[in-house]
């Protein structure tokens, strides 16, 4: 079966009894991409750098390798009170600035977001989007070289009776697997 694909100037044939062809074929790569992708298992790191056995949630100063990548939370600060009185969280919220360090581990450059590798979640598992608080220290968004490390601030706001705060990592979009980092 043919058809003609209007352009601006001329018809163009084309042949639909490919389509789904291509369809499949485009999902099979998906799939194959996607379950061919690693599984990583955080695992908690000593003064040595050596890993333990994985675990099912850390804590703030926890060195913790997932994959290519180490974190470490350094502190919190719960709640953040901005020193700039025109950035203030809504009625009945509050900031909080969580203190961390990223490297990367790998053996090649790798990007790290904060949007896309970090999820703050309350103790019903309820997220919450990073947001701005005036603070002067930088995030930890960026290019990072094999080897090098960034220390940077990521800010929330969430409810003032939001409990059991933890940070969520993962910052590889092919693998599964993540790190907890518990906040209080």
């Amino acid at each position: 079966m043919t058809c003609a694909i209007p352009t601006s100037e001329r018809r163009i044939p084309c042949d639909l009894s490919r389509t789904p062809l291509l369809v499949l074929a485009v999902g099979a790569t998906l799939f194959a991409t996607i379950a061919s992708g690693e599984s990583d298992t955080a695992e908690k790191v000593d003064d040595n750098g050596s890993s333990s056995a994985p675990a099912a949630a850390f804590g703030v100063g926890d060195v913790v390798e997932l994959g290519d990548w180490r974190v470490q939370v350094h502190g919190v600060v719960d709640p953040y009170v901005s020193t700039n009185d025109f950035i203030t969280p809504a009625a009945g919220n509050r900031y909080v600035v969580v203190d961390t360090e990223v490297t990367n581990n790998g053996s090649k450059p790798s990007t790290v977001s904060s949007i896309m590798c970090f999820e703050l979640q309350d103790s019903t598992n309820k997220s919450y989007n990073m947001t701005i608080t005036g603070s002067s220290t930088a995030g930890v968004d960026g290019e990072l070289a094999p080897g090098a490390a960034r220390r940077g601030e990521l800010a929330y706001e969430v409810p003032e009776a939001a409990t059991g705060l933890r940070l969520q990592f993962k910052c590889n979009l092919f693998s599964s697997g993540s790190a907890t980092i518990n906040l209080s």
